[in-house]
């Protein structure tokens, strides 16, 4: 369930790509948080917030894509007017809890992608705050994913405008950090140090080193398929030449990735095998946001440059909307700035 790809060949033009993946439609929205140093606000880690919870106050704007609705949303995806692009992708995996836990700061993983975006500008930004070393020890707090009835077992990818690169991982509540401009392709499973080990495996077969060298690839949908055929692509692209072309390329490659829309895999073992809801593209460079629904045929997108479009310094624009459990997909195309409106901040302290 989900691939994400960081396309950092050229630092000029570097893009980042995910596809959402999640075996039912899920309500999502696109918020815009907009900075305001004359009135900031103070965001909490949990709901309900107690002495524990981690507080901070946003020092970028994002765009973010949120899962759920007013009962509780989540953050999944997003980008900072400092070029940092942060992903939750499912781990199963991950396990929260740690021993010291009642001496950390608990965030609710669903707050996790927002602090990142609010805090942080840079990939070693966010590799610093969850450190060993870092003050405070933050303890990640989990919980169903909105609009669904499964656990969020999730895993960090973060990418930025020096074309940096790092995955995060939660084992017995300790973080493990993989931090290298090569980890451009990543999945759900297995640990991302067996990523790693696949990953040069395949390219060794792909290399001028082997003798017989294979351009054979995993067609399959599991996270191991989906990472060979990311990563042989990606890795088998020409360097691109402008921010439009990296985009593209981004797209193409993170599409031979996605699950069909209604994929049914049939094996009962592996029920987390599932179709693309959507996707998103990101420039760190010129700060585009783009979001395409895999059950429309339109794609949009957001420009953080000019934030002053946004009517409020918390907007919304909803994507996919649950009404009587039915979900209704918004046919939307192009530019997107003008067309959010207020609401509340799902993340604003008590």
């Amino acid at each position: 369930m989900c691939t994400r790809i960081f396309n950092n060949f050229n630092k000029e033009n570097l893009t980042t790509a995910r596809n959402m993946d999640w075996a039912t439609e899920l309500p999502t929205s696109l918020f815009v948080f907009r900075n305001d140093n004359n009135n900031l606000v103070e965001k909490t880690g949990t709901s309900p917030q107690d002495e524990n919870s981690l507080i901070w106050t946003a020092k970028y704007n994002s765009v973010v894509t949120m899962v759920g609705d007013e009962r509780k949303y989540g953050a999944s995806d997003g980008l900072n007017s400092a070029g940092l692009m942060a992903n939750l992708l499912y781990d199963s995996n991950a396990d929260y809890e740690r021993e010291d836990g009642s001496s950390c700061k608990n965030l609710d993983v669903f707050c996790w992608l927002q602090f990142v975006l609010d805090t942080c500008c840079s990939v070693q930004e966010v590799v610093e705050k969850f450190s060993k070393e870092a003050t405070p020890q933050i303890q990640i707090i989990g919980g169903i994913v909105p609009g669904s009835t499964k656990p969020a077992s999730l895993h960090l990818s973060i990418s930025d405008k020096f074309g940096d690169s790092a995955i995060i991982e939660v084992d017995k509540g300790e973080y493990i950090i993989y931090n290298n401009p090569e980890f451009r392709v990543m999945t759900n499973e297995p640990s991302y140090a067996k990523q790693i080990e696949l990953n040069q495996y395949w390219r060794w077969q792909w290399s001028n080193k082997n003798n017989f060298p294979s351009n054979t690839l995993p067609g399959g949908t599991f996270p191991s398929d989906r990472f060979a055929r990311a990563s042989y692509y990606l890795n088998h692209l020409y360097t691109s030449v402008s921010t439009d072309d990296s985009l593209a390329q981004s797209k193409s490659v993170v599409m031979n990735a996605s699950v069909p829309v209604n994929f049914k895999s049939g094996d009962s073992n592996h029920p987390n095998i599932a179709q693309t809801l959507w996707t998103t593209i990101s420039s760190h460079n010129d700060l585009k946001y783009f979001f395409c629904n895999s059950r429309t045929l339109g794609n949009i997108w957001v420009d953080l440059n000019i934030i002053d479009l946004f009517p409020a310094p918390v907007s919304r624009l909803i994507l996919v909307e649950e009404i009587d459990s039915n979900f209704i997909n918004k046919s939307l195309y192009g530019f997107k700035n003008n067309d959010f409106e207020a609401t509340k901040d799902p993340f604003k302290a008590n």
